[in-house]
């Protein structure tokens, strides 16, 4: 179970960015690359779900979303969905996404309690597609543009049709371009309302005259401006413990193990350790370094991580580690153990996770 740091939130929107892949850029994103490191696995997806549920936390909406697409690999976003089905309860659940690969996947949707799809459509020119896009990969690879414009326009409106023939709403969110795709906000709203979409959100940065946009569309679809919601976070991977939202001890599961080359730093990829150091509260509360467990070696695939967890981990409710591949990291979310990928001192980290903050020093 998680910590009390969002404790006061009511009617939760919880975002899951179980899309590891992408499968578009945007012409003139000035983002980063691509970093697939923030996404989740099915597994650890539903084990936070179901830990807000067991804090009693009420959550309003349940989005897949990024970093990637979710349909960038559909079969990962529908096990997502096949795990969440017991800790659903009343939330809504939505997904977003470009629309590749959704319209085969519509009747799964409906089944899993899909409710709303979110598409991402920026135009519905397959001239304009290839003026704002750099690339898009349809499928697994990506192909020539002038194939690829017109595979995105057939996919888009054929996701439309068989979601809301499916008795699944359709939103299209429109990122306005000025001189690029702002003309042709009426065809996009147009088609899409022919097609069957119920609604339109429109996104944009500075300039750009929404008022304008929203009274001329008004008449088409039911049209809003795009702003994103607050959010809970989703646990994540990052370079330090500050920002993870954290999972918490319980009486089973008492202590935190780490992987470490020197016993000062979380320096080590979880495949290559031959011990874990197990750090848990002494008999004053303080959180120390109780012990180091041997682990069960290399090699044996997914027997190796169930041997991890059952001799090394049976106590733990977090490991600490530069690295661990998916296999590790979906047997241990199985298991109750969250995986948290960081680089930093040991003592501040494990102080962190026991609520201390980086304040009380471990006495050994």
């Amino acid at each position: 179970m998680y910590d009390g740091a969002y404790q006061d939130h009511v009617n939760m929107h919880v975002r899951l960015p179980v899309g590891a892949r992408s499968n578009h850029r945007l012409t003139g994103d000035s983002s980063e690359k691509f970093d697939s490191s923030s996404s989740m696995l099915p597994e650890e997806a539903a084990a936070w779900v179901r830990a807000l549920r067991e804090g009693k936390k009420q959550i309003r909406l349940i989005e897949l979303a990024g970093p990637g697409d979710v349909f960038a690999s559909a079969s990962v976003t529908l096990e997502c969905l096949e795990l969440l089905q017991s800790d659903i309860l009343g939330a809504e659940l939505m997904l977003t996404c470009l629309g590749t690969g959704v319209a085969e996947a519509a009747p799964d949707l409906a089944r899993l309690g899909v409710k709303t799809v979110t598409l991402l459509v920026d135009t519905v020119d397959i001239e304009t597609v290839s003026e704002l896009y750099d690339w898009i990969r349809p499928a697994k690879k990506t192909v020539p543009m002038d194939q690829a414009a017109g595979l995105l326009v057939e996919a888009q409106a054929e996701a439309v049709k068989t979601l809301t023939a499916a008795g699944i709403k359709v939103v299209i969110r429109t990122r306005v371009r000025t001189g690029g795709n702002d003309e042709e906000l009426a065809q996009i709203a147009e088609r899409m309302a022919e097609l069957g979409a119920g609604g339109m959100e429109l996104e944009g940065g500075e300039g750009v005259e929404f008022e304008k946009y929203v009274k001329e569309l008004a008449g088409i679809l039911p049209v809003t401006l795009y702003k994103a919601p607050s959010e809970l976070p989703p646990p994540s991977s990052p370079q330090t413990c500050e920002d993870i939202n954290l999972p918490t001890a319980s009486s089973e599961r008492p202590n935190v193990a780490v992987v470490s080359t020197n016993g000062m730093e979380v320096d080590m990829h979880l495949g290559l350790a031959s011990q874990v150091l197990i750090y848990g509260p002494r008999e004053d509360g303080l959180p120390c370094l109780l012990m180091a467990r041997k682990t069960p070696g290399t090699g044996g695939g997914k027997e190796r991580w169930k041997a991890l967890a059952k001799e090394c981990l049976h106590d733990c409710f977090a490991l600490l580690a530069t690295h661990a591949g998916d296999a590790p990291r979906k047997g241990l979310a199985q298991q109750g153990i969250r995986v948290i990928l960081t680089e930093d001192n040991i003592e501040g980290l494990v102080d962190v996770l026991f609520g201390g903050g980086k304040k009380t020093k471990c006495e050994k």
